[in-house]
């Protein structure tokens, strides 16, 4: 009985270590994904996640808009209209750039402004960007920004999945784009049916009362 008790105290001991560790347990990996395509005569970059910048350098506040530079390896997602932002530098990655495509501004989005870009002075490293404000870690739900009328191949995009990271350990962070490769969805349809079916009904209504009054249905 004695060795029942040590062992069972022992177990206790570990399952209050482990629920220790839990609690002090370092916050998950945040990472962040971009994801571009191409919806109808659209194109749409739809991002979500978190930015770990605990291991980043602050780069300084900026006023950006929604936009796209393939070749300066930026994107910057959210509000059309000029929105306070900062950056962070430190971000490595496979290369600065995603295409050959030059400078266009968004013609409408929505949500937090969240960016990537390439620090325009040595050394030449990436540079994330958050809301001023933004707390280390915490969700940014969902931004996104549209450019009407245009292609993956207008905005010289090149299709892939570039991945950007940062830190190790609890302060490791990934800033990912997938530009989808001859992605083309189709947007959600009008809902025409439902006009069509009422329209169907009402003829049908005046065929039925032609039909009583003895007046020819298509006359």
């Amino acid at each position: 009985m004695a060795l029942r008790k040590e062992m069972t105290g022992a177990g206790a001991l570990g399952a209050a270590i482990l629920i220790g560790f839990g609690l002090c347990a370092p916050p998950a990996k945040a990472a962040y994904t971009i994801k571009i395509e191409q919806v109808g005569s659209d194109v749409i970059a739809t991002g979500a996640g978190s930015v770990n910048y605990t291991a980043l350098a602050p780069f300084g506040d900026e006023v950006d808009t929604s936009l796209i530079a393939a070749s300066a390896g930026a994107v910057i997602i959210g509000p059309t209209t000029p929105t306070d932002d900062t950056y962070y530098s430190g971000v490595t990655g496979p290369a600065l750039a995603f295409g050959t495509g030059g400078e266009f501004f968004a013609n409408s989005g929505g949500g937090a402004v969240v960016g990537l870009g390439a620090q325009a002075v040595p050394p030449s490293t990436g540079v994330v960007a958050v809301p001023q404000g933004y707390a280390s870690g915490a969700p940014l739900g969902t931004s996104t920004a549209t450019w009407t009328g245009a292609t993956l191949v207008s905005l010289g995009l090149t299709p892939g999945t570039y991945v950007w990271s940062w830190g190790s350990g609890a302060t490791a962070d990934t800033f990912t784009i997938d530009i989808a490769a001859g992605s083309f969805r189709t947007p959600p349809p009008i809902p025409e049916p439902a006009t069509w079916a009422m329209m169907l009904l009402g003829l049908a209504g005046l065929a039925l009362v032609r039909a009583r009054r003895g007046i020819p249905v298509f006359g």
